[in-house]
């Protein structure tokens, strides 16, 4: 997995950069990431100030989620639920197509098609 992180507004620290590969590294267990492309933004006349955005790629649709908070361990924190959520919604749908398909394909295995 390749993993670009742009900073605006925002000095990087070697301590959160390791936490986010990590945080990234866990979903990467759950779902294939070829890519992932973390935006680290410090807002200075916003509030809450810090603001991450990701962008996975991978095989099939992207998954993009993006957190606000006033620490960046916080919106951390929030990002990786909002990707989780987004991670396990695909997998829903994906579970959905598949049933319905198989009910599609029932009637026909029963009358013998």
């Amino acid at each position: 997995m390749k993993l670009t992180l742009e900073h605006r507004s925002h000095k990087s620290s070697p301590s959160f950069t390791t936490l986010l590969q990590k945080s990234i590294g866990s979903l990467h267990r759950i779902l294939r990431i070829d890519e992932a492309r973390i935006v680290i933004e410090r807002r200075t006349e916003a509030s809450p100030p810090f603001r991450l955005a990701a962008h996975l790629v991978t095989p099939g649709p992207d998954v993009k989620a993006e957190a606000v908070d006033h620490t960046l361990q916080a919106a951390l924190s929030k990002l990786l639920a909002h990707l989780k959520g987004a991670i396990g919604h695909r997998r829903q749908k994906q579970a959905r197509r598949i049933q319905q398909a198989d009910r599609r394909l029932a009637p026909m295995h029963a009358a013998g098609v």
